[in-house]
């Protein structure tokens, strides 16, 4: 299984509007995405590090696929509108990385 992650660095200056992307961002990546393969989307949103301050990330968001060539499929014909929804919720750019979901 392939996860997608999404990390949201909290730098100076910067937004995320969490209500937004989890009621409107998420559901419209749910429902662009299912149908090449995303069977889950699951979003945690940061609300102070350790010692009490400020986050360092504002969310980190998995995105699992069916394989790679599913999400590849996925973007190709829906990331661009995608893309296009990121300064509605942020004004950072994401960190993205790939991984392959580790066995329990």
């Amino acid at each position: 299984m392939l996860c997608i992650t999404a990390i949201y660095p909290n730098e100076p200056g910067s937004r995320f509007d969490a209500g937004y992307y989890q009621s409107s961002h998420a559901r419209t990546a749910q429902a662009l995405l299912a149908p090449h393969g995303l069977t889950a989307i699951r979003t945690t949103v940061g609300t102070a590090a350790l010692d009490g301050s400020p986050p360092p990330f504002w969310a980190v968001s998995e995105m699992h696929f069916t394989s790679r060539a599913a999400f590849d499929a996925g973007i190709a014909a829906e990331g661009a509108a995608l893309f296009a929804d990121i300064p509605n919720y942020t004004n950072v750019t994401p960190i993205l990385q790939v991984s392959e979901l580790a066995a329990a």
